[in-house]
């Protein structure tokens, strides 16, 4: 494995259409030291945000590595997506569901195999 060229990064990520979109968006770089999405290790592996046909052609990028790895923290905003996409092999904006939804249903669960969800 090479070494991270923390250079390169820069210079690669924020010359991505991903980096430039959600300046423009938001009137703001993104923070790629944030606590909630590991944005190096998505590029060392080679991953890069794609066009979410979900979310009006926006970026996106993936929330987990190929090995199952996430890439975002338990804190961010939609990690629970990956979680019902692995349980249910569907993206979860394709069939409309919630991250309310997806909790219930976790509860549920939990509840009915006779422990409580933690």
């Amino acid at each position: 494995m090479s070494e991270f060229n923390e250079q390169e990064f820069q210079a690669g990520i924020r010359g991505t259409e991903w980096h430039k979109e959600f300046s423009k968006e938001y009137g703001e770089e993104p923070d790629l030291d944030t606590k909630d999405y590991d944005y190096r290790k998505a590029w060392a592996a080679g991953k890069r945000p794609v066009r979410s046909e979900f979310d009006g052609g926006k970026y996106h990028w993936p929330s987990s590595l190929d090995s199952g790895e996430m890439l975002k923290s338990e804190d961010h905003p939609t990690a629970w997506k990956e979680h019902y996409m692995r349980k249910h092999s569907v993206d979860p904006d394709s069939v409309g569901a919630t991250k309310e939804q997806f909790e219930r249903e976790e509860f549920s669960r939990a509840f009915n195999e006779g422990g409580t969800k933690k």
